[in-house]
C-alpha cells in the first residue's frame, strides 16, 4: 500500500480521510476530504468528519461552520438518535422544537460544545432530568425497547411478595401501576 488515502468514501466520492481547512477566521474554518486539501495538509488526517470538526473547530460560535459544511450524506437527521449511531454514554437534551417535542440525543453534532454537567450517561437519565413533566411523553417514547421503563416498580422481589402483584390506583387510573409490596 502507498499510504495514500483511497478515493472512494463508500462509493460516495471524496477521499476516505478528513483534514482541517484554515481560513482567515477561526469561525469560518472547516474540514474537507477533497484531494487538494488532503494532499496539501500537515499532520495526521481523521477517518471521521465529525472528529476532525470536534478537534480543530469544536469551539466555533453558534453557526458551527465546520459541522454545517459536512456533506448531507454524512449529516445526522433531526430525528432522535439511535444509541448505536452516536457517542456511547453521552446524551444531551435537545429542545429544538420546544419542551413537549424535546428528546435526548448522543449525536456528536448535539453533544459538541455542551457543558459536561449537562451530559448524561444514559438516554433514560437524560429524559428523566430534562423532560419528566412532558405531557406528550415524547422523550420517553423514543427510548429503544430495552430502555423503556416497565409498569412494575423497580424494587426487587426480596422487598415484596414474589410473583404476587396487585393494581394500585393511588393517583387515579391513568397513573396506576402494579406492586408486590
Amino acid at each position: 500500500p502507498s499510504g495514500a488515502p483511497s478515493f472512494d468514501n463508500n462509493g460516495l466520492g471524496g477521499l476516505d480521510v478528513w483534514v482541517p481547512v484554515w481560513t482567515s477566521k477561526y469561525n469560518e474554518g472547516y474540514c474537507s476530504n477533497k484531494k487538494e486539501h488532503v494532499y496539501n495538509s500537515w499532520g495526521d488526517p481523521f477517518d471521521d468528519a465529525f472528529e476532525c470538526c470536534n478537534v480543530w473547530f469544536g469551539s466555533q460560535n453558534e453557526d458551527q461552520v465546520c459541522l454545517s459544511k459536512i456533506p448531507d450524506f454524512i449529516q445526522p437527521s433531526a430525528q432522535p438518535s439511535l444509541v448505536e449511531l452516536g457517542l456511547p454514554g453521552q446524551f444531551v437534551a435537545v429542545f429544538t422544537n420546544g419542551y413537549e417535542d424535546g428528546y435526548c440525543s448522543n449525536l456528536k453534532a448535539d453533544v459538541i460544545g455542551t457543558p459536561e454537567a449537562q451530559i448524561y450517561a444514559s438516554e433514560f437519565e437524560c429524559c428523566q432530568e430534562n423532560f419528566a413533566d412532558q405531557t406528550s411523553g415524547f422523550c420517553i417514547s423514543n427510548l429503544s425497547n430495552d430502555q423503556q421503563p416497565s409498569a412494575q416498580p423497580s424494587l426487587s422481589n426480596e422487598l415484596g411478595l414474589p410473583g404476587q402483584y396487585v393494581a394500585v390506583y393511588a393517583n387515579g387510573y391513568d397513573d396506576g401501576y402494579c406492586s408486590n409490596l
